[in-house]
């Protein structure tokens, strides 16, 4: 589904466009970098058909075609306003979240660095190495007392829900 800031784009045979695009970016490394304008959600606009259109999108199927129903425009320069062809991709969504991951830059904190973790993964590999089920000093209850956590943290450590 597109939303506001991704219309679908149609027909591009538009040399206007062309034009603009051209007349609109600048050399960058490997990319090429859109002057004009971009709104807050970071990827550069044109206006094209009557309408505003995201512009890696247009350059994407001005240089290699249509873009498939429910695919994005993925940069492998990771560069939002970059519109060299090049760095352009389609992928689904998942795609995109994979690379983002695989990259590091995923916006979810995980291990020490989430805001409710109270653990860090030295004490993890602690209260694995010392529980003993059932034990006074070393059982679930004892440890969960230690460390300030609940037993199910303790649980989900000791199970590897939560720091494998």
């Amino acid at each position: 589904m597109q939303g506001a800031c991704c219309p679908q784009i149609s027909d591009l045979t538009d040399m206007a466009t062309i034009e603009t695009l051209l007349s609109r970016t600048s050399k960058q490394d490997e990319c090429l970098v859109w002057t004009g304008y971009v709104p807050k959600c970071g990827y550069g606009l044109v206006w094209h058909q009557g309408k505003n259109q995201q512009v890696h999108r247009v350059s994407y199927v001005l240089h290699k075609g249509e873009i498939p129903a429910g695919f994005k425009v993925l940069h492998s320069c990771d560069n939002r306003i970059c519109i060299n062809p090049n760095h352009l991709s389609v992928g689904t969504s998942k795609d995109n979240s994979d690379d983002m991951t695989a990259k590091g830059r995923s916006k979810h904190a995980s291990g020490k660095d989430h805001h409710y973790s109270k653990l860090t993964k030295e004490i993890a590999n602690e209260i694995k190495g010392r529980y003993k089920p059932y034990s006074r000093a070393d059982g679930s209850l004892a440890l969960s007392r230690e460390f300030g956590v609940s037993q199910a943290a303790i649980y989900a450590v000791i199970s590897g829900r939560t720091w494998k």
